[in-house]
């Protein structure tokens, strides 16, 4: 009952708090290619004004991840190989990395870029499950997967000391950061999270993987929540993560591959899907090192 009491009041307190609003060049991205007649020259325009953006898009274009054998050396090119859909994931993922800032030193091998490497790293790893596993393609697999902890970055932001409690209480117990941030504030990251998500408009699809990826209640499930759940996993196994978070586990063992095969309604080989993706490691690697990397504009 005193957790119940402890939840609700974090609940009502972050309710009444002038949360983050959604980066403006992602707005303004996302309205001008609602126009399905939108020109490239349009976007490009719109792009340009970010000069630091466009380096960035640049160099991700080239990476391993997106596969361009050929440099590609101008917006222009990049827009055309990249599509729409992709670039706007990619705007996302940048605005977002300068939007939220973790500066703290108290906290043992607190290190603030491991929050973006995991973030971006999931989302990244879900959008190779959906295409390794042929599932319908959905822009929500990858924005589930990036979002997925932004409810840390409320923590942090708002109950600093109680951060700094959760960490070390993962430190020194070696539990969850969901069992660590229930015990000291009676809600975890993915609830607070859900909150986020709600406020800016998010598909309810991308809601629910937000606010189950870890406890997967079957009332919510989804093929998003399960394959953030997984790429979730992956990402902590191959490092990209808090030190803290990672933890020894069997990823096969996971509840996510189940609701998997229920929402797909195929049989999946999870042995080969986990070589898979476990061969695309360097690749994600590198294009979390680029996306992160600091821009002389």
């Amino acid at each position: 009952m005193a957790k119940d009491k402890d939840k609700d009041k974090v609940l009502d307190y972050l309710l009444k708090k002038q949360l983050p609003t959604l980066p403006t060049i992602f707005t303004e991205f996302s309205k001008l290619v609602s126009n399905p007649f939108v020109s490239n020259k349009k976007v490009s325009d719109l792009i340009m004004k970010d000069q630091a953006m466009v380096v960035k898009i640049l160099r991700l274009c080239n990476s391993a991840m997106y596969g361009k054998r050929q440099e590609i050396k101008n917006l222009t090119n990049a827009i055309t190989y990249l599509g729409l859909e992709t670039l706007k994931n990619i705007i996302l993922q940048i605005a977002l990395v300068r939007m939220f800032r973790f500066e703290h030193n108290k906290i043992p091998d607190f290190n603030p870029a491991a929050f973006w490497q995991h973030s971006i790293s999931t989302a990244y790893f879900s959008n190779i499950m959906e295409k390794t596993l042929k599932l319908r393609h959905n822009e929500n697999f990858y924005i589930g997967g990036l979002l997925h902890d932004i409810g840390k970055v409320l923590v942090y932001q708002f109950y600093p000391g109680k951060f700094e409690e959760i960490v070390l209480m993962q430190i020194e117990d070696e539990v969850h950061d969901y069992q660590a941030e229930t015990e000291i504030l009676g809600v975890d990251h993915a609830e607070i999270g859900g909150i986020l998500a709600e406020k800016w408009n998010f598909d309810k699809e991308i809601i629910d993987a937000i606010q189950y990826h870890h406890s997967l209640l079957k009332s919510r499930s989804s093929l998003v929540t399960a394959v953030v759940n997984i790429s979730n996993l992956f990402s902590k196994k191959a490092g990209l993560c808090f030190p803290w978070d990672e933890k020894s586990f069997d990823i096969k063992t996971s509840g996510g591959w189940q609701m998997l095969m229920e929402e797909s309604k195929m049989h999946i080989d999870v042995d080969h899907t986990i070589l898979v993706l476990t061969e695309e490691n360097e690749a994600v690697k590198e294009a979390v090192k680029e996306l992160l990397a600091p821009v002389k504009t």
